[in-house]
């Protein structure tokens, strides 16, 4: 699914700031390879359980 180019930007900046709150920087730079299985998955996770939370609100 293309999103458009705002929400694109919108998402990219959030997994940016939840990424570091779990030790991760400069997300947008590094190869994702290098980050650990649960990095990723705690990273996931966070934005999984916003997006529920967004959609439960509207």
């Amino acid at each position: 699914m293309k999103l458009p180019l705002r929400q694109s930007a919108v998402i990219e900046r959030m997994k940016s700031e939840i990424a570091s709150q779990y030790g991760v920087k400069s997300f947008e730079d590094i190869d994702r390879g290098k980050v650990t299985s649960r990095s990723n998955g705690d990273i996931t996770r966070t934005l999984v359980e916003l997006a529920e939370r967004k959609g439960l609100q509207q």
